[in-house]
């Protein structure tokens, strides 16, 4: 019987060992940027065991690689597209509201990439990969806890008894009367505003540190689109009485200090964007308003407008990596 070791990667695993990688490599280089300036020590502690699980990931995944001769990516490295030295870019609290996204993206995406595994080896690491990031969710849920800044959604009366949809209104959007907002969307419109306050608050970050004026211009504009869309979503909740507010202290320093190359930064972004939509496309999935649904195909589409504005920049600049393709068939028969 064939061993396991001698069973060729599949395509779904060869991508998620691969975006693994990239990802993780970006990782490395924000991560030691935030320890070179955090002051709480609980939060050190955070940012260390997260480094620790990315550095992990890269010596495994390029093992892997080797072992099967595999090209490794070029990723992101501590030479090229980080300035340790750089002054502070961002907060304490945001770093650990940054690390506590980490876990919720890590979650979801190693959930999929372990349900897409078939070798055992492959599977393994995956699973691992799971575990790892619910610890990183779970100790920065604490820390947040404990530190008073823990964003609960609004609350709603919890049911005492069982009921049916009754009348077709209970889709209206529109037109006619809206009936309040079901847990489920008021769930999904809380996290999306979360999620868009983190993202508003790097990419301002990015946007202050930015040289290229092309650049410059996508993240006001990528800050713009937050802003815009956390403004929609929290009118969402107070139509129903519901409060959208959220304090922290996330705001970038006024460093304009080169800290990131662009490179990375777009990178960073672009990978952003892409979970948005991915959030976006579950959270419509499940609203049944359809004025809710309405909202969430039209920021779909303006997030899909500016990823691929993105892309172009990227791929005008040389910094796009490309992932492992298939074999061009037609190109092979050219002579």
């Amino acid at each position: 019987m064939e061993s396991e070791r001698q069973v060729m990667m599949s395509t779904s695993e060869l991508a998620h060992l691969w975006t693994t990688y990239m990802n993780d490599s970006m990782a490395i280089c924000v991560l030691k940027q935030f320890l070179g300036h955090v002051k709480d020590k609980e939060i050190e502690g955070l940012l260390h065991f997260a480094l620790s699980l990315s550095q992990e990931h890269l010596h495994h995944i390029s093992s892997l690689f080797n072992n099967e001769d595999i090209a490794i990516p070029e990723g992101f490295s501590e030479q090229n597209d980080v300035d340790l030295s750089a002054p502070r870019l961002f907060s304490d609290t945001f770093y650990l509201f940054y690390l506590h996204n980490m876990g919720k993206i890590g979650g979801n995406g190693y959930s999929l990439s372990l349900a897409n595994s078939a070798r055992t080896d492959i599977s393994k690491f995956f699973e691992g990969c799971v575990q790892a990031s619910a610890e990183l969710y779970n100790r920065t849920r604490e820390t947040l806890l404990s530190k008073g800044l823990f964003l609960r959604p609004p609350q709603i009366v919890l049911p005492k008894r069982v009921e049916f949809v009754e009348k077709q209104g209970f889709l209206n959007g529109w037109l006619g009367d809206r009936r309040p907002l079901n847990c489920i969307e008021v769930m999904n419109i809380f996290f999306n505003i979360e999620r868009n306050e983190i993202g508003r608050s790097l990419i301002m970050g990015f946007s202050q540190v930015a040289q290229t004026k092309e650049v410059i211009d996508f993240f006001v504009r990528g800050k713009q689109i937050a802003s815009k869309q956390i403004e929609v979503f929290g009118s969402l909740l107070s139509e129903s009485n519901l409060s959208a507010s959220m304090t922290w202290d996330t705001i970038p320093t006024e460093s304009t200090t080169p800290t990131f190359s662009e490179k990375l930064m777009m990178f960073h972004v672009a990978a952003l964007t892409g979970a948005s939509l991915s959030h976006y496309g579950t959270s419509l999935g499940s609203s049944p308003r359809r004025d809710i649904g309405m909202h969430y195909t039209r920021f779909m589409q303006e997030i899909a407008l500016f990823a691929e504005d993105g892309a172009n920049i990227l791929i005008k600049n040389g910094w796009m990596e490309q992932p492992p393709m298939a074999t061009d068939r037609e190109a092979l028969t050219k002579k």
